[in-house]
C-alpha cells in the first residue's frame, strides 16, 4: 500500500531508486513547481509499472515546498534545478537536451501511470514509420474519462474527446489518429522535436504548446496516434490553479488560431454534431465502412470467423476506417477485440445485445459502406438501413450459399427435396442479395449460382492463408488429425466426424493402429463422449501448430458444406496432407483420385494408402503448399479487395 508523502519522507531509510539502463528507449520528462504530494504518488507509479529501459529527467522550477526533500531522497535521475520558475515550457525544451533517447515522454507531476503505459505508447510509436507523436487516455480519479485524444476546431478551441464519459467504452478503445493528444503524457520522437523547433515559445509560460507542437509534426508529416491501452490517472489542473489556467489557454488560443488560420480553416467547426466526424483524423480519401458479422470473429470458431478476421485486418491495412459491429453475440472475445483494436478498428461490443437501429441512425451519414456477412444478417438489417438512409452503399459477403449447405444436409440424412424445392430455397436467399451494391463471393462455382438469380456485380474473394510447413517428416509423425469446432447440432463438422468414427476409422484402426485426434472449440458431448484409448478429443487448444506438426494425415469427411473449407486451407498451409470427401474436393478444385474418398470404402482406403506410402504422403504435401501459395497470397487477397472499388 503506498504510504503518503509524509510518512516517506520521514522515514530515513526510504529511496524511490530508479533502475539504470545504458540505453533508454524513453526519456521521461518531468516538471515540477510544488505539489510535492502529487509527485511523489507520479514517481512511485513510474517504479511500479514502467516496462521498457527509460531513464527519468526531472526538472524543478524552483519549487518551495517538500519538492526539494522529496527530491533528495530519489536515486539514478537527471535532476535540473531551476532558480527561478521557468515555466512549463521553457524547462521541458532544457530538459530534451539531456535526453539519451530516441523517445521523450512529457508526463505531468500530477499523473500517475498505469500498467503497460510506456510499451503501449513504444509500440504505437515505433510499429509506423509516420509515427511522430503518441498520446493516453487519460481518467479522471473518479474514474470518468477526462481524454480519448483531442479535437482541435477550426476556431482554434479544442476539445478532448469523451470528457466525462465511461473510458472503456468502444468509441474510446481503438487505436486511431488525431488532431492532438495532451501534453499531460505525450510520446514524440526527440529528433522530430528538435526539427521543428520544440516548443513554441510564444505559448509560455504553458497551454497550447502541445497543440501547437502536434500541428508541427503533420507538417513534417508525420502523424500523432491515441493509444487506448496507455493508461494514466490524471488530477486535472493539479499542478496549476484552474483559473490561472483557463486564462492561459484564453489568451494562447488566439496566438494559436492567428498562427495556424490558414491550415484551421480545414477544420471542422465546433459543433457537437461534428464530434463523431472530427474524433478520427483522416484523409480526404480515407472511407468509413461498417463491418457487420455475428460475433468478434475469433479464428478458433471456424466457420467463416477466420475469413472475416483477415478482411477486417485487410481493410485496416488498407487504410479504411473500419467499425466492427457484432450483430448477434456482442460479447468481447480475446485476444482478438484488443488485436483489432490495435490495429485500428473501432469495435462495438458489451453484454447486452445490441440495438443496431439506434446505433445506425445516430451515424447513417457516417458509413461510405457496409459491409454485411452472412445471410440472417443481411435479413435482419437491410430494411433498417435502406429505411433510414435509402442512398446507403452496401457490401453482401455470401460467405457461403446457406441454402446449399440445408439441401445436401437434407439429402444426407434421407430428405430428398424435389428440384423446385431446391431452386425456391436458393432463390429467396440470394433474393437478399439484390439489395446489395456489391456482392462478394468465395468461390467461382457459388459466383455462377448467385449469377444465375442476381444481376448485381459478382466479386470473388477467398481466403489468405500464409504457408507455414510444418518441419516434421513422415517417419517422425503418426496418427489422424480433425480439426473442426463443435458449438451446436447439427453442423458439417459434427456429421463428418460421426460417421467417420461409426462407418470409416475402425477400417483404419485395423489396419494401421493410428490414433485419432478431434481438436477444436467443442461443446457437444456427442462428440467428448467418441474419447476412448484411441481417440482424443482435446477442445480448445492455442497449440494447434504442434498437431499438424505430429500427425500424418488430415481428414475431412464432410458431407454437406457451403463456401469454402478453411480449415483445409490451414491444413494445406501447414503441409499436411489430407483426405477428402468428394464435396471438399469439388470446393477447391482437387483432382487427384489419391486424395479424395468418394464413399467410406474408398476414404478408408485412401487414407490407409497415403498413411503407409510415403511417396504419396510427400506429393501430397507439396500440392497443398503450392494451392496455399498460388491462391491464398496475403497480397492477392489485398488486391481483390481493392478492386472491389469500395
Amino acid at each position: 500500500m503506498l504510504r503518503t508523502l509524509d510518512e516517506f519522507i520521514c522515514d530515513t531509510n526510504s529511496l524511490l531508486t530508479f533502475p539504470h539502463y545504458e540505453k533508454p528507449f524513453i526519456s521521461i520528462i518531468i516538471v515540477l513547481h510544488n505539489k510535492a504530494d502529487y509527485t511523489y504518488r507520479c514517481l512511485q507509479s513510474i517504479l511500479d509499472y514502467a516496462d521498457v529501459p527509460f531513464e527519468l529527467i526531472i526538472v524543478d522550477n524552483a519549487s518551495t515546498d517538500s519538492t526539494p526533500v522529496l527530491l533528495q531522497k530519489v536515486k539514478n535521475i537527471h535532476l535540473i534545478k531551476n532558480e527561478k520558475n521557468v515555466g512549463f515550457l521553457n524547462a521541458c525544451n532544457t530538459a530534451v537536451e539531456y535526453s539519451n533517447a530516441h523517445w521523450i515522454l512529457f508526463l505531468n507531476n500530477d499523473a500517475e501511470i498505469k500498467p503497460y503505459l510506456l510499451s503501449s505508447l513504444l509500440k504505437s510509436g515505433e510499429k509506423n514509420t509516420d509515427c511522430g507523436a503518441v498520446g493516453a487516455k487519460l481518467i479522471f480519479p473518479d474514474g470518468k474519462l477526462q481524454e480519448a485524444g483531442c479535437i482541435i476546431w477550426n476556431d482554434g478551441s479544442c476539445l478532448g474527446y469523451g470528457r466525462g464519459d465511461h473510458p472503456n467504452k468502444p468509441e474510446y478503445s481503438f487505436e486511431r489518429e488525431v488532431d492532438y493528444c495532451s501534453g499531460a503524457c505525450l510520446l514524440v520522437k526527440r529528433e522530430l522535436f528538435q526539427l521543428v523547433g520544440k516548443f513554441d515559445e510564444r505559448f509560455l509560460p504553458a497551454y497550447y504548446e502541445d497543440v501547437d507542437l502536434c500541428m508541427k509534426i503533420r507538417e513534417q508529416g508525420y502523424k500523432v496516434m491515441f493509444q487506448p491501452s496507455a493508461v494514466v490517472i490524471h488530477h486535472e489542473y493539479g499542478s496549476s490553479s484552474q483559473n490561472m489556467a483557463s486564462q492561459l489557454m484564453a489568451i494562447n488560443r488566439i496566438k494559436f488560431l492567428n498562427k495556424w488560420k490558414n491550415k484551421l480553416s480545414s477544420f471542422y467547426p465546433a459543433s457537437a454534431k461534428n464530434v463523431l466526424f472530427a474524433k478520427e483524423r483522416r484523409g480526404s480519401k480515407r472511407k468509413r465502412i461498417l463491418f457487420v458479422e455475428d460475433r468478434i470473429p475469433a479464428i478458433e470458431l471456424g466457420a467463416g470467423y477466420p475469413r472475416s478476421f483477415r478482411i477486417l485486418e485487410c481493410l485496416a491495412k488498407l487504410n479504411f476506417s473500419v467499425t466492427l459491429f457484432p450483430l448477434i453475440f456482442p460479447e468481447k472475445r480475446e485476444p482478438y477485440t484488443n488485436i483489432l483494436q490495435q490495429e485500428g478498428i473501432e469495435v462495438v461490443s458489451g453484454d447486452i445485445r445490441l440495438n443496431f437501429q439506434s446505433f445506425y441512425f445516430e451515424r447513417s451519414r457516417y458509413y461510405d459502406v457496409i459491409w454485411i456477412s452472412r445471410p440472417h444478417n443481411m435479413k435482419a438489417i437491410i430494411g433498417i438501413i435502406k429505411g433510414i438512409n435509402p442512398q446507403q452503399k452496401v457490401v453482401y459477403d455470401a460467405e457461403a450459399i446457406y441454402s446449399n449447405r440445408t439441401i445436401l444436409m437434407n439429402e444426407v440424412h434421407g430428405n430428398y427435396l424435389s428440384d423446385e424445392q431446391k431452386i425456391s430455397m436458393v432463390k429467396e436467399e440470394i433474393s437478399l442479395m439484390n439489395h446489395a451494391d456489391i456482392v462478394v463471393a468465395v468461390s467461382e462455382s457459388e459466383k455462377k449460382t448467385i449469377q444465375e438469380y442476381c444481376s448485381k456485380n459478382v466479386q470473388i474473394l477467398s481466403h489468405t492463408v500464409e504457408a507455414d510447413p510444418t518441419p516434421n517428416s513422415f517417419h517422425q509423425r503418426l496418427d489422424i488429425l480433425f480439426v473442426g469446432t463443435f458449438l451446436f447440432d447439427p453442423t458439417p463438422n459434427s456429421d463428418a466426424i460421426l460417421y467417420f468414427v461409426q462407418n470409416i476409422y475402425p477400417t483404419i484402426l485395423d489396419q494401421t493402429g493410428a490414433k485419432l485426434w478431434i481438436v477444436g472449440t467443442n461443446q457437444l458431448p456427442s462428440i467428448q463422449n467418441l474419447s476412448s484409448n484411441n481417440i482424443i478429443v482435446t477442445g480448445t487448444t492455442n497449440k494447434i501448430r504442434d498437431y499438424y506438426n505430429e500427425c500424418r494425415i488430415f481428414i475431412a469427411p464432410v458431407r454437406y458444406a457451403a463456401g469454402i473449407p478453411l480449415k483445409m486451407l490451414e491444413c494445406f498451409s501447414f503441409g499436411l496432407p489430407a483426405i477428402v470427401s468428394p464435396l471438399i474436393a469439388s470446393q477447391l478444385g482437387i483432382a487427384d483420385q489419391e486424395l479424395i474418398g468418394r464413399d467410406s470404402v474408398d476414404f478408408a482406403n485412401k487414407v490407409i494408402h497415403c498413411y503407409n506410402n510415403e511417396a504419396i504422403w510427400n506429393y501430397a504435401r507439396e500440392k497443398g503448399l503450392k494451392f496455399i501459395e498460388k491462391e491464398c497470397s496475403w497480397d492477392g487477397f489485398q488486391d481483390r479487395i481493392r478492386q472491389m472499388k469500395l
